[in-house]
């Protein structure tokens, strides 16, 4: 989804969040029998307003031109003949469905014809910070386009992404590491949730914490993580009983040997 997104980033800049795959099908009677179809969604910002979002005409238009321009380099060939979007455009994500495309192997004038539908996914963001104590802070890490920017963030939701899928399969849709921030590397994502069920601060702080443990590259301190700015108190104060009680044990233990 690397060049979508590249398509749509440049259409629409700030408006535009991400590109994914909802599901691939196989092609319709209409297609060649070894053709794919591919349910697209695009995402735009929720901030923005409903009546400044992209038209669904604009949003197919955008592909049709990126397909049609030569100088681009698809990895698969899409014909761009049966691009459409079916609408009433949404306030929050625009779902392009089905995208027909031959394989990567198959000559560009056997390409399959490309058709798209629109529905409408409403998403809620929670905002989640983390402090990471064993890593060091470089001032490159300001910077959302450099490599270390790059693949710091790249590392994290690889890591951390699947866990919120497997822990909210209905509800999850993905993560967007958003910035990095001086002490020691204290990190900001954004995590997006179908607006019909969306955990509470305290279930979305649980997984990250219940994360540390298992990653890898960067470390979770868990009295630093944050969910709309709200600390996971709960999960602070279960760990300190949990401390206290074998203080306790050991010194039972110690006393009872003397």
């Amino acid at each position: 989804m690397a060049q979508f997104d590249v398509i749509y980033r440049e259409a629409f800049g700030p408006q535009f969040v991400r590109t994914f795959v909802r599901e691939f099908r196989r092609g319709s009677a209409l297609t060649r029998v070894n053709a794919t179809t591919a349910d697209v969604a695009i995402v735009f910002n929720r901030t923005t307003p409903t009546a400044e979002l992209p038209q669904n005409s604009a949003v197919s238009k955008a592909l049709f031109e990126a397909v049609n321009n030569s100088t681009n380099n698809f990895n698969v060939s899409i014909n761009p003949a049966t691009i459409t979007v079916e609408g009433p455009l949404p306030a929050a994500i625009t779902t392009v469905a089905p995208t027909t495309v031959a394989p990567a192997t198959a000559k560009p004038t056997t390409a399959k014809p490309t058709t798209a539908a629109a529905t409408t996914v409403a998403l809620i963001t929670r905002s989640v910070t983390f402090r990471s104590l064993q890593s060091t802070f470089t001032s490159d890490l300001l910077n959302s386009s450099s490599a270390a920017f790059r693949n710091r963030a790249s590392m994290i939701k690889t890591q951390l992404e699947p866990v919120y899928q497997r822990a909210f399969p209905s509800s999850f849709k993905f993560l967007k590491v958003v910035s990095f921030s001086n002490g020691s590397v204290i990190t900001t994502m954004d995590l997006s949730f179908d607006s019909t069920s969306v955990p509470n601060n305290t279930q979305i702080a649980n997984v990250l914490i219940s994360a540390a443990s298992n990653v890898t590259g960067f470390d979770i301190e868990g009295s630093s993580v944050t969910v709309n700015g709200t600390t996971s108190s709960g999960v602070s104060h279960k760990i300190s009983l949990f401390t206290a009680s074998c203080l306790v044990l050991l010194s039972w233990l110690l006393s009872s040997q003397q």
